[in-house]
C-alpha cells in the first residue's frame, strides 16, 4: 500500500509492505518459463513484509550507486519506506498524449533503460506504470519489492526487462510493429550481444503469441504487439535466425496456457 503525503511542501510517499501469497501463480509463471526456453521469464521470489521492504531497500541503493534515477530513502521501518517522490507515472502521461508525444516518451524511456544497462543494472520491472518522468523529463523507476537478480544472471535480467518494457508500452501505439520495434533497435544499440541475442532468441521462442494473445483481452493483445515488435527490433540486428519448428513444440493447448501465463507479467 502506498501513500501520498506532503513534507514541508514536497510531496513524499509512504510504502507499506502487506502480505499475500502467490505461491500458484508463481509456480505457474516458473513452469512457463521453462516450458518456453525462456529463462528471462522465470518469476523472483515473492516476499512480504519485512522481506519485501529490505528488498526494495538494497535494489534503491544498488541502482542509486549505478546512478539510476530512483526513489531516496528518507525514512524506514520494519515494514515500510518513506520515499522521495521523482515525478508521475509514465502510464499517467501517456494516457493523456499525442501519439506523436507518446512515441518521444517511449523513446526516452528505453534510452534511459538502455543507460540503465549500460551502468550494470537491471529494473525488475520496467512497466509504464513503475516509470516516472519529473518537470524536467527526467525518466525515473519505482516498486523494487522482487529482485529478478535472485533467480537469474545480469544479462537475463536485461533481457527481462526488454520484454517487461516492450510488453507493457505496447498498448499505447496504433502500429507497435513498425514504431515500438524501432524504438527498440536504436536503444539495443548499446547493449551487450550477449543481451541483443538472448532477446532476439526469446522473441522468436514467444512468436507464436502473436497469433493467439487476441483471443485473452488487451494486456494479452499488447503482449502479442509486443512480440511482434520485439522480433522486427532482433531483425534490424540480423542476431538470431527465423523461426524453426516451434508449432511442434508448441501445440495449441500449450499455446493457450502459455499466453495466460505470460499476459499476468503484465497484470
Amino acid at each position: 500500500m502506498v501513500t501520498r503525503l506532503s513534507m514541508q511542501g514536497r510531496t513524499a510517499w509512504l510504502k507499506s509492505y502487506g502480505g499475500g501469497s502467490r505461491r500458484l501463480r508463481l509456480r505457474a509463471l516458473e513452469l512457463t518459463a521453462r516450458r518456453l526456453g525462456v529463462p528471462a521469464l522465470r518469476p523472483p521470489p515473492h516476499r512480504v513484509g519485512a522481506g519485501a521492504r529490505e528488498t526494495e531497500q538494497r535494489r534503491l541503493l544498488e541502482l542509486a550507486a549505478c546512478e539510476v534515477r530512483v526513489p531516496s530513502i528518507l525514512g524506514e521501518g520494519d515494514t515500510y519506506l518513506l520515499l522521495s517522490d521523482i515525478g508521475e507515472t509514465l502510464s499517467a502521461r501517456l494516457r493523456r498524449s499525442s501519439p506523436d508525444q507518446a512515441y518521444a516518451l517511449v523513446h526516452r524511456a528505453a534510452r534511459t533503460l538502455a543507460d540503465a544497462h549500460a551502468r550494470g543494472g537491471y529494473i525488475g520491472q520496467p512497466l509504464a506504470r513503475n516509470l516516472t518522468i519529473d518537470e524536467h523529463g527526467r525518466i525515473g523507476f519505482i516498486d523494487f519489492e522482487e529482485d529478478p537478480g535472485e533467480v537469474m544472471s545480469v544479462q537475463q535480467a536485461q533481457i527481462r526487462d526488454w520484454l517487461i518494457f516492450a510488453a507493457g508500452t505496447s498498448r499505447y501505439f496504433r502500429d507497435p510493429d513498425r514504431e515500438l520495434s524501432a524504438i527498440i533497435a536504436e536503444s539495443l544499440r548499446g547493449e551487450a550481444e550477449e543481451v541483443r541475442r538472448g532477446l532476439g532468441d526469446a522473441a522468436d521462442r514467444l512468436g507464436f503469441v502473436e497469433s493467439v494473445a487476441g483471443w485473452f483481452g488487451r494486456r494479452a493483445r499488447g503482449l502479442g504487439g509486443a512480440v511482434q515488435a520485439l522480433r522486427r527490433a532482433a531483425w534490424v540486428w540480423a542476431l538470431v535466425a527465423v523461426l524453426i519448428g516451434l508449432g511442434v513444440d508448441f501445440a495449441p493447448d500449450r499455446e493457450l496456457d502459455s499466453v495466460k501465463q505470460m499476459a499476468e507479467l503484465i497484470d
